[in-house]
């Protein structure tokens, strides 16, 4: 009998880790499921200015300091290289931004705002701010305070991971791995 009332205490302590396992899965889920909706929302909004969500930023920086150069609006943006040369060209084709090349170094481009995006800039900052009013109807400050800490400590820790596990992904696993590196040496 002994056996099995161990069992049954084993088989209770990984009970209890399943519930605990979907609910970290729900959060996960939920917070993908609330990215992907306010994106579809901000296409849906921001497609009458003629912009992308994604490029939202990059106007708002531009607001803030026109004549930014590419690699100041990565790391106020917060986002890939590739993903803000990809940005820029989709503006400067949409004729919301130019690009001049830098007095101070030729090799470097500055990008300022356009007319028409200055002229949309009232709309863009006022969908912006209505939509983040409609979307928050009804839930109180407090309950918004508390959601912003919690996905801001979520953040910090995924990005602590994502550079923490780039690194380590990097490095070779196995002695095939480190030998493919160094040209099938040992």
């Amino acid at each position: 009998m002994a056996p099995r009332s161990n069992r049954s205490s084993r088989k209770g302590q990984s009970e209890a880790v399943i519930p605990s396992l979907v609910h970290e899965a729900q959060v996960t889920t939920l917070i993908n499921l609330a990215a992907r909706l306010t994106g579809k929302a901000a296409r849906i909004r921001m497609g009458r200015i003629g912009a992308w969500p994604g490029q939202i930023p990059l106007l708002l920086w531009l607001l803030e300091k026109d004549g930014l150069i590419q690699k100041d609006l990565v790391e106020r943006a917060k986002m890939e290289q590739s993903t803000v040369a990809e940005h820029l060209d989709r503006l400067e084709r949409a004729g919301f931004i130019y690009r001049k090349r830098g007095a101070d170094d030729r090799r470097k481009y500055r990008f300022y705002l356009t007319d028409k995006a200055r002229a949309a800039s009232h709309e863009l900052l006022d969908t912006l701010e209505t939509g983040a009013r409609m979307f928050t109807a009804g839930i109180s400050k407090s309950d918004l305070a508390v959601f912003d800490r919690v996905i801001r400590k979520i953040i910090a820790r995924l990005q602590d991971y994502a550079r923490t596990a780039g690194s380590v992904a990097k490095r070779p696993r196995s002695l095939t791995q480190l030998r493919t590196r160094s040209g099938g040496r040992s």
